[in-house]
């Protein structure tokens, strides 16, 4: 049971959940630094913003754990297994993720909202996929939720940010997806 929902304790899954953590920073000091230049961003020091909001990192774990263990852990791992094909599988898991974080619209579109986690479900879903296990999505989620409460939600602008957020994912969906098919996964099968 355990491992059909992800929740693995492999060497691996540190490495996992390390580059999961790398990744989330990397696309958020990416944005950052887009979204610096093209707007006026009051306090400007990326790395103060995230220390600022230190007292909220454990917070923001026990949620990327949860929802990993809920969405693509049971969703995805144990509910959506009998779906044969894997790309109806991972829209699915991220239909089911995005629809209850349409409620996080405070000042935030509606269609903002759904888009973002829909797509952040996909990415999440391919990485439980690839490593057979929670822990690159959890760190990836963890770090991310984490980076944008902490950068970005000081800043102002949400949609601007948001859309900016929303076109980087659709670029990191096909690129993850043809990574993870360059290092030999298939989705067609998921062998141990």
């Amino acid at each position: 049971m355990l491992k059909t929902i992800g929740l693995r304790f492999r060497k691996v899954d540190i490495l996992n959940f390390v580059s999961g953590i790398f990744l989330a920073v990397l696309l958020v000091l990416l944005v950052y630094m887009i979204v610096k230049q093209n707007m006026i961003i009051e306090n400007n020091n990326f790395l103060t913003l995230l220390i600022d909001s230190k007292n909220k990192l454990i917070y923001y774990f026990i949620v990327a754990l949860l929802e990993e263990l809920i969405f693509r852990g049971l969703f995805l791992g144990l509910v959506l297994k009998k779906v044969n094909n894997i790309y109806v599988r991972l829209i699915v898991s991220a239909l089911i993720f995005a629809v209850p974080h349409i409620a996080n619209t405070d000042n935030i579109s509606t269609i903002i909202m759904f888009i973002f986690p829909l797509l952040y479900g996909i990415v999440s879903a391919e990485m439980f996929v690839f490593s057979k296990s929670i822990w690159m999505s959890t760190g990836f989620h963890w770090l991310w939720n984490y980076s944008i409460t902490s950068v970005f939600m000081k800043t102002g602008n949400l949609d601007l940010i948001y859309i900016w957020i929303i076109v980087e994912m659709i670029i990191l969906i096909p690129l993850l997806y043809c990574a993870l098919k360059k290092i030999g996964l298939d989705y067609n099968t998921e062998k141990e």
